[in-house]
């Protein structure tokens, strides 16, 4: 079993009474994104104008080649409070979760998670949602 190609990974909140600026003071880091239910936004590819349907906070993690997901969950933990009761409001408001991009470089590439990473994930109530791209899909 070979390593994934690369990794991108987001941690990101999401909620309709979101606001942005509560949930930055409330995690002691800016976010890459972050927007309000309502807000308009446009697409930086397109130029097509969106209304966001829900709140939005969300902070990036720096893409991995090869692919490193506990490495890049571990980065964004670091850059977030270790106050576990703020964790318990954030989890009884909003849904939040890691999304994890993997591409794969082949046919059976495989990922492993270390109990101490899943263990982090867990006492915070975060979800790890993985979206895996096979290599062979241009």
């Amino acid at each position: 079993m070979g390593i994934a190609d690369h990794s991108i990974v987001a941690f990101r909140i999401f909620g309709d009474d979101l606001v942005p600026t509560e949930i930055t003071d409330l995690l002691g880091s800016e976010p890459t994104v972050a927007y309000s239910k309502g807000d308009e936004r446009i697409g930086r590819k397109t130029g097509n104008r969106y209304i966001e349907k829900t709140g939005r906070w969300s902070l990036s993690a720096e893409d991995k080649h090869p692919e490193d997901i506990p490495a890049q969950i571990t980065e964004l933990l670091s850059k977030l409070t270790q106050d576990l009761a703020v964790w318990d409001q954030l989890r009884s408001k909003y849904a939040m979760d890691f999304f994890c991009g993997v591409f794969m470089g082949s046919s059976n590439d495989g990922l492993e998670f270390s109990p101490e990473v899943l263990g982090q994930l867990s006492a915070r109530g975060i979800t790890l949602s993985l979206d895996i791209y096979d290599h062979s899909d241009d």
